[in-house]
């Protein structure tokens, strides 16, 4: 089930093991950018953004450059999600917040 924006997570912290850190889907209605705000230390973590035609799987041809914190990205599909995946060593501090902009 898709959910409206604006979405977060603060904790726990993000460990290899329940690697990766995935937001549920978000569908992109009445809006066209979003701005991500995030923190990770510890370890190493990439991030991305995948997108998805129906809401219930990636889709290859909606493709996201990695997110800047505090730089808005516009939205290509109906559907996108927050991935985070903590490759090497535990994060000691893990946040990400997603917010709208018309």
């Amino acid at each position: 089930m898709a959910i409206q924006l604006p979405w977060g997570q603060s904790g726990p912290v993000l460990t290899v093991a329940a690697s990766p850190l995935l937001s549920p889907w978000i569908e992109a209605v009445g809006f066209s950018q979003v701005v991500p705000f995030f923190a990770f230390a510890g370890g190493t973590s990439t991030h991305s953004i995948e997108g998805s035609f129906d809401g219930s799987a990636a889709d290859a041809d909606f493709v996201y450059g990695a997110p800047v914190s505090g730089t808005p990205f516009t939205v290509l599909s109906p559907y996108f999600r927050w991935k985070t995946v903590q490759t090497v060593a535990d994060a000691t501090k893990s946040k990400v917040v997603l917010r709208p902009r018309p």
